[in-house]
């Protein structure tokens, strides 16, 4: 008989453990990104469900076994995977921002042959004597709007990129800002799941944007566009090719008729994100043979201490600034990242 009681026990005791451990996948299924976080929810869940029979060693067993597969699961995934899953996780909460394009702070970026061209013209009774060495820094937020736009598929978001040059070590004109470029944005995203060329086709994206300098006069500078993305990957390797057709303006109000002809009519963009460094590769082309125009960006982005991450950015071409749309540039810069595009 006390066999039997024994083995009944232990019977009860067995389907209890395989109860908690269905309710810890279930309770898993939205993975976290930090294992202890993981854990502790595991936690709550395990003391609030479990049968009386099981020890609190049991119940710790079995959270660091569900907290382990959470983390070899989200190793497993792309980083396009783990970021969608994030933002899917928090973006949609109220009054919810997210990192859009790269936040970066580059302290020193040293620009090869400073324009002043622009600014001599504008205000010619004052010389702009500009430095060679400035800071250049860029904030970019996006925020979810709408989720399933067009018949239960597509999201539609909207963003906002700041991207500054400032004079800070110029103490002749007081450190001015030499340069800021506002882009607002908006665009439906859809998720998709197809191949090419060895590449798996996960992002399709279609929208607007604006982009402008804020000034006035013979400074002024904007555009308007209509624009694609497509997005791929393989293993370690993201591309992305963004075409774009610029809206047309009237001659009498357009400040920068030529933009198309050194900005280019796309961007072609290779990112290779290993462990904790990634490789960010930009182009852009005319497609013209005759005055070929384009730009290209190399970036580097790598861990200096828990949280910091420093950053290398050099830039060669037109269009690094909308004031400089049409002026060559060639510069490099040494600063700290704060998010990066994955």
């Amino acid at each position: 008989m006390n066999s039997l009681l024994i083995s009944n026990h232990a019977t009860t005791r067995q389907a209890s453990m395989r109860k908690l451990i269905l309710l810890l996948c279930i309770a898993s299924l939205p993975i976290l990104a930090h294992a202890s976080e993981n854990y502790q929810q595991c936690l709550t869940l395990a003391l609030q469900s479990a049968d009386d029979s099981l020890t609190i060693g049991e119940l710790k067993q079995s959270c660091r076994q569900t907290s382990a597969n959470a983390e070899q699961t989200i190793s497993q995934q792309s980083a396009i995977s783990r970021r969608q899953q994030s933002e899917k996780q928090t973006g949609w909460n109220a009054f919810s921002l997210m990192p859009h394009k790269p936040n970066y702070l580059i302290l020193s970026y040293n620009n090869s042959e400073p324009n002043s061209e622009p600014l001599d013209n504008a205000f010619p009774n004052h010389k702009a004597d500009l430095q060679h060495v400035e800071t250049k820094f860029q904030l970019s937020v996006k925020f979810p709007v709408l989720q399933n736009v067009i018949y239960g598929y597509g999201d539609l978001y909207a963003a906002y990129t700041n991207r500054s040059f400032w004079q800070q070590f110029n103490k002749t004109h007081s450190s001015p800002f030499r340069e800021t470029n506002h882009e607002a944005e908006t665009w439906l995203s859809f998720d998709t799941d197809y191949s090419l060329a060895g590449f798996q086709g996960s992002i399709i994206r279609a929208g607007f944007s604006h982009q402008s300098n804020g000034r006035s006069g013979s400074l002024s500078r904007s555009w308007n566009r209509l624009y694609s993305e497509f997005i791929l990957e393989k293993e370690d390797l993201y591309l992305s090719f963004k075409p774009w057709y610029r809206i047309p303006e009237s001659s009498s109000s357009d400040d920068n008729a030529d933009i198309n002809h050194f900005m280019g009519h796309y961007e072609f963009r290779a990112l290779y994100k290993h462990q904790q460094h990634t490789v960010d590769l930009m182009f852009r082309n005319n497609l013209k043979t005759g005055h070929n125009r384009g730009a290209l960006e190399l970036a580097w982005s790598f861990p200096v201490h828990k949280n910091i991450r420093g950053y290398v950015q050099w830039f060669n071409g037109y269009g690094e600034s909308l004031l400089d749309y049409n002026n060559h540039t060639n510069s490099i810069g040494f600063g700290v990242q704060l998010s990066d595009w994955l």
